[in-house]
């Protein structure tokens, strides 16, 4: 297990940071792979994903 600094707290592993500080519907994978691509620790356990309607609907082009 590789501990992790989220703020001025340090959790033992990602999963234990993520059970403590994560909103309700954000997949512990969408925090892995924040964090394996350059998320700031803090950003990657508390932004909120993109709700559906305002993903891609066709490419290169968001709905809003």
């Amino acid at each position: 297990m590789k501990p992790i600094t989220v703020g001025n707290d340090t959790y033992k592993s990602i999963a234990s940071a993520w059970r403590a500080l994560s909103p309700d519907g954000l997949p512990q994978i969408t925090v892995r792979w924040r964090l394996n691509n350059g998320w700031d620790a803090f950003e990657a356990f508390t932004e909120l994903p993109v709700p559906p309607i305002q993903r891609r609907t066709f490419k290169g082009v968001r709905s809003i």
